[in-house]
């Protein structure tokens, strides 16, 4: 098999989310359970979401939380973060991943293992994080920041890349009606379904 060339890497400068339950929103231990794309144990890997609903249909999602009543009762902190991050691997659509040699299928799957081996190339080839799309809100795209970072006041001129401007946004439930919204364990993802008969439909019989 042919070696895969180097991923080519942006600068990511914007706002990012993320909805916790702790005092803080990042973190300098690895994390304590596997993730799409980290292994328990191994590194700290931030999991965070380019706008305000995502973090919230992660939630609902992983917690499979599928009723308006069952959503009501489930409160958690959304937290903004600045990000001005360089190394950053763009997948944010299955056909950016595809082009990249990444199977567009294993970005939502719910098998984690090919994004988590996927993880570990790009880390090694100096990645320090990857956008990509969210698997619990069809159309929106997750920050994953690979490594410790540490949150400072959201005022602070940061000159270390581990240092990241956090603030709290809002404490309190899902938005209401984002249940309907929400691809939950087992369901289909209609993206990535009309993307692969795009590609099929280019590439011809």
């Amino acid at each position: 098999m042919p070696r895969r060339r180097r991923p080519a890497f942006v600068h990511l400068n914007g706002v990012a989310y993320r909805a916790t339950s702790y005092d803080v929103p990042l973190w300098v231990n690895p994390n304590r359970r596997n993730g799409r794309w980290g292994i328990a144990g191994q590194r700290p890997t931030q999991y965070t979401t380019l706008d305000s609903e995502s973090p919230f249909a992660e939630i609902l999602r992983h917690e499979d939380l599928r009723t308006e009543e069952a959503a009501s009762h489930y409160s958690s902190t959304v937290w903004q973060l600045r990000i001005d991050a360089g190394l950053i691997v763009d997948y944010s659509t299955f056909e950016l991943a595809d082009a990249a040699g990444f199977e567009a299928e294993a970005l939502v799957n719910d098998d984690h293992e090919r994004c988590q081996a996927e993880a570990e190339w790009l880390v090694g080839e100096g990645a320090r994080g990857l956008l990509s799309p969210s698997a619990a809100l069809p159309g929106a795209v997750n920050l994953t920041l690979f490594g410790a970072r540490v949150c400072v006041p959201w005022s602070t001129t940061t000159e270390l890349a581990s240092s990241i401007p956090a603030q709290r946004l809002t404490t309190g439930h899902p938005p209401a009606r984002l249940t309907g919204r929400v691809r939950y364990f087992g369901q289909r993802e209609p993206l990535l379904e009309a993307y692969l008969q795009t590609r099929s439909a280019r590439r011809g019989p």
